[in-house]
């Protein structure tokens, strides 16, 4: 089931979502944040840098009137053993209670959406997750390199922006 009436916006156009994004971010993340020495502060400035429309880095909100609904960022240097790629579509983050209705999927498209306009040629993105991964699969992401990375078994997967995803999801 999908919710009416959600919004994609950039984070520079609601503010407000800031200090929520940070903890979030932290809450779920933690560990990767940890190890790379970072703290919350930290992750609050990664996202007050990403409160770009124009220009990477930026992040994207779904918005359900005046709840946060989710997250995700199209952002530079995500994971330090692949200096080699750039730019990433990395904190993809939907709140636990609006999971399985679309969000995650609708903030994969505009990500996407605004990669083909900024003129990116390529994306990545790295994930745990098997069903991230799934999902990413289904959007169209091809797996290109797996590794161990902060001591969990990751998969590297990149699109091009300009190749059409598949609607859905």
């Amino acid at each position: 089931m999908t919710l009416p009436e959600i919004t994609i916006d950039y984070l520079a156009n609601r503010p407000e979502f800031l200090e929520q994004l940070a903890r979030l971010s932290w809450e779920e993340w933690q560990e990767i944040y940890q190890q790379r020495d970072q703290t919350l502060e930290h992750c609050r400035k990664n996202y007050q840098e990403r409160m770009n429309t124009d220009r990477l880095p930026l992040t994207f909100v779904a918005v359900h009137r005046t709840e946060l609904l989710g997250m995700v960022s199209l952002k530079f240097h995500d994971m330090d053993t692949r200096p080699d790629l750039d730019p990433w579509l990395g904190g993809l983050l939907v709140l636990p209670e609006r999971r399985n209705r679309g969000v995650g999927t609708r903030l994969m498209h505009r990500a996407t959406e605004e990669a083909r306009r900024l003129k990116v040629a390529r994306l990545y993105l790295w994930t745990h997750s098997h069903s991230a991964e799934r999902l990413y699969r289904k959007l169209g992401w091809q797996v290109v390199d797996q590794a161990n990375y902060f001591g969990k078994q990751t998969v590297v997967m990149s699109i091009g922006p300009s190749e059409r995803p598949q609607r859905g999801g």
